[in-house]
């Protein structure tokens, strides 16, 4: 308890410096709005110019706001400009409301879909995406309209070049060709607060997360571990969300589409100088796509030659939610969040792959087959900042409950009937009687929490040579797996047996995980940026093995001139290896209490120019990434492991991306081409990766085809093309009838997809159609499964929205 609270303390110094917010300044800016309000323009200029220095938090942002606004209306331009600059620095996420003057709201859009646009993940401070020390992509809100995805894997697919889909028990993606059984090689964050599961590391993009709350994604394509640690490997995705002044009531968004497809979004939000506040509630299910197949169809697999269906895209008996809200009280922000998705998988998940009756199957724990996770997150953190320091400090907990639902067969083959029972465990003799014939299946399921807090201040300096800031923090974390248990039955609602505590699958036990971390960023003159970081994670496993990674990172920025830079930077991440890898029990995952966390190195080149006046950007990048220890399945040792860190895998591509926006006009093009060097104990095929296709290209073009002081009218479309992917067929369950399916060359061809939409705005309502898969191409995705997965044809969405 003592150690908690000296570190609770050292928690709070980088903030004691950093003084409190003075009456007169408050009263002072009520003055000076009051003479905006009556005209006095240089009168309220002259009020807020005076003490300018001194404006700290909100108070500060609101003073840049309205002497942007009294320059707008004396038509000096320059000082308009400069003052909306230094507001979106203070606030990268600033969006013009209805009380916003026009010509005001279109420099703020203009600045911020320039190169002045602002971001604070790449370096946890604002900054604009010229200075960020790693290629990255902005998703805006309007981006997120124009795309039409319904979920965070369809906006990341489409918008970050380099990101493939994955097939899996969950929806999964890759970035540069890495990937595992599920989402755990990128750190997904919330307002800058991690989404990952402590038990698997994964966060899958899919419908737990509502994209009608969000404002902005900001996509760091590199390793963060440096100042994100664990899970960082490959990218971070930070989901910025509205805030309460930005949605200014009441807004409820009802869709439906085929499949029995139904969603609801309810956002509510006020703010004023010292409060905000920001609601947000989603639900979504959906039957999915019912596929009929018959013995001699494509996709048809398994040991019994029984017709069946299958559901794709599936998310239906519980729905898939979130819920969640942002406060703000002047300097002290509070975050809450829960949400829960299960994807319906379409083959059986345990052993032989093959069609079975998703609905036959009872529910248990709340849902029926399919891996099924509830988190819930909340964080309260206190942030500071003055003319030469800022400060955060924060305490954040998590909770989550997952079940894993996994069916064998409907049907056995008396040679396949196996259950594996514990010694101790006692069996009714009555229930043996047709055990294990039919309706088989697993459940795992288990209840873990993680609690802790961070600090971290930030220095500003310059000299007459050096201009720049010194970031260092510390992070702390205490998790625990608290409970778990292993359900096995037969007969689609019998339980054969729960195994006891002796012979549970998950082992229970405490993790304690500590970090410091530092950054200097500073300008070398006026064309070089310099960006280095380095963090140090110690982690204490249950087992009592210890963990330390050092993670550095070096970047330097060039500015050729104020529309061009290149980029040059090096990385080192980590991800290590997942607890339900590491205290599993299970015979099928042996050696898991001995793996290593796996390790990435990386370096970027990259140029980006744009101009401004045709309001054409482009960027190219250039990388190299070599990993190392990653963990493997199946790969032989003198242990006898059937887990091991003996993978390794070296890529080198090329990716770019081109947008134009002009007028009424909305146009991007990315593209992304691999190549793979070598590599040991990964899913690769010759040269290429398995399931990821060499090049990738999407393409976006959005139409304002009308637009009215009441009506608006816009058409869109995209269009994603992907070469050929290999997804060999080389398990010994993969089965026909009584003959192993082998092909080690089985490819999956090259393909097209072409999504549609408009979006009708009349005041306060929109009206929305979506076409997904236009042309109905069939098709299917390689991953972590035996065999390539089905993908949805044609489907459709339309939504009503209305503003209150």
């Amino acid at each position: 308890m003592r150690t908690w609270f000296v570190y609770l303390l050292l928690l709070l110094l980088p903030c004691a410096a950093i003084g409190q917010e003075n009456s007169d300044l408050r009263q002072r800016y009520l003055q000076a709005e009051a003479e905006y309000g009556i005209g006095h323009f240089d009168a309220s200029i002259s009020l807020l110019e005076e003490q300018i220095g001194n404006f700290r938090g909100t108070l500060k942002e609101s003073a840049y706001r309205l002497l942007a606004l009294c320059y707008l209306n004396k038509d000096n331009m320059p000082e308009a400009e400069r003052y909306i600059s230094l507001l979106l620095k203070e606030d990268p996420y600033y969006n013009v409301t209805i009380h916003d003057p026009l010509r005001f709201a279109d420099i703020v859009e203009r600045f911020k879909k320039g190169g002045n646009a602002t971001i604070t993940t790449a370096s946890q401070q604002a900054e604009s995406i010229d200075e960020a020390p790693v290629p990255v992509t902005v998703i805006t809100e309007q981006m997120i309209q124009d795309s039409g995805a319904k979920t965070l894997a369809e906006l990341l697919t489409l918008y970050v070049p380099g990101m493939s889909l994955i097939s899996g028990s969950e929806l999964n993606v890759a970035l540069h060709g890495v990937y595992s059984s599920s989402q755990e090689k990128i750190l997904i964050l919330l307002d800058g607060h991690r989404l990952n599961s402590r038990a698997t590391n994964s966060e899958a993009p899919d419908f737990r997360t509502s994209l009608k709350k969000v404002q902005q994604i900001e996509v760091l394509r590199g390793p963060a571990s440096s100042l994100y640690g664990n899970v960082a490997l490959t990218a971070v995705v930070n989901i910025i969300t509205k805030k309460g002044f930005q949605v200014d009531g009441a807004q409820v968004s009802l869709a439906g589409g085929n499949n029995q497809t139904y969603r609801a979004d309810f956002l509510l939000g006020k703010g004023s100088f010292d409060f905000d506040f920001m609601g947000w509630a989603s639900v979504y299910i959906s039957r999915g796509e019912e596929r009929y197949l018959n013995a001699d169809d494509e996709g048809f697999y398994g040991k019994v030659l029984r017709p069946g269906s299958m559901y794709i895209g599936g998310y239906n008996h519980k729905p898939a939610y979130d819920i969640g809200f942002t406060a703000r009280w002047k300097d002290i922000n509070v975050l809450f969040n829960t949400q829960y998705a299960k994807k319906i998988p379409s083959y059986v998940t345990v052993r032989y792959p093959s069609l079975y009756d998703y609905d036959r199957y009872r529910i248990i724990n709340g849902s029926k087959p399919g891996h099924a996770r509830q988190a819930t997150h909340g964080e309260v953190n206190y942030e500071k900042s003055g003319e030469k320091w800022s400060g955060k400090v924060s305490a954040f907990i998590d909770i989550e409950s997952c079940s894993y639902y996994d069916v064998a067969a409907d049907t056995l083959l008396a040679g396949d009937r196996y259950l594996p029972v514990g010694p101790g465990e006692v069996l009714d003799s009555t229930i043996k009687v047709g055990m294990g014939e039919n309706g088989v299946y697993q459940v795992q399921a288990w209840n873990d929490y993680v609690y802790g807090g961070s600090a971290q201040a930030i220095y500003h300096f310059q000299t007459e040579k050096w201009k720049g800031n010194l970031l260092f923090g510390t992070q702390i974390e205490n998790y625990t797996m608290k409970d778990n248990t292993l359900i096995i039955g037969d007969h689609y609602d019998r339980i054969i047996i729960t195994y006891s505590d002796a012979n549970r699958s998950l082992l229970l036990g405490n993790e304690l995980n500590a970090s410091v971390f530092t950054q200097l960023k500073a300008s070398l003159g006026k064309k070089l940026i310099f960006n280095g970081g380095l963090r140090y994670d110690y982690k204490h496993r249950y087992n009592g093995k210890k963990l330390n990674e050092f993670s550095p990172r070096l970047s330097f920025i060039y500015y050729i001139n104020s529309n061009s830079h290149l980029k040059l930077g090096y990385s080192h991440s980590f991800v290590d290896a997942p607890f339900f890898y590491r205290a599993t029990t299970i015979a099928t995952y042996s050696g898991g209490n001995k793996l290593d966390a796996e390790q990435m190195n990386a370096v970027q080149f990259s140029f980006d120019q744009s101009f401004k006046e045709k309001g054409l950007k482009y960027e190219v990048n250039f990388y190299y990434n070599a990993l190392e220890d990653i963990v493997c399945y199946g790969v032989p040792n003198d242990a006898g492991d059937l887990l091991s860190n003996a993978g390794s895998l070296k890529v080198c591509g090329l990716e770019g991306t081109v947008s134009y926006e002009k007028a009424k006009w909305y146009a991007m093009m990315n593209f992304s081409y691999q190549h793979l060097i070598n590599s040991t104990n990964y899913t690769v095929t010759g040269s290429h990766i398995n399931a990821v296709p060499d090049f990738l290209m999407n393409c976006l073009c959005a139409y304002q085809v009308l637009k009215r002081k009441e009506h608006e009218l816009k058409v869109r479309g995209n269009l994603s093309f992907q070469t050929k992917q290999y997804a060999p067929l080389v398990s010994n369950q993969i089965y026909l009838g009584d003959q192993i399916v082998y092909d080690p060359e089985y490819q999956l061809g090259a393909r097209a997809i072409v999504n549609a939409g408009l979006d009708y705005h009349y005041k306060r309502a929109t009206a929305s159609v979506s076409i997904y898969n236009l042309f109905d191409t069939d098709y299917y995705q390689g991953g972590s499964t035996l065999v390539p997965q089905p993908q949805q044809g044609r489907n459709f969405m339309f939504t009503l929205s209305y503003l209150f």
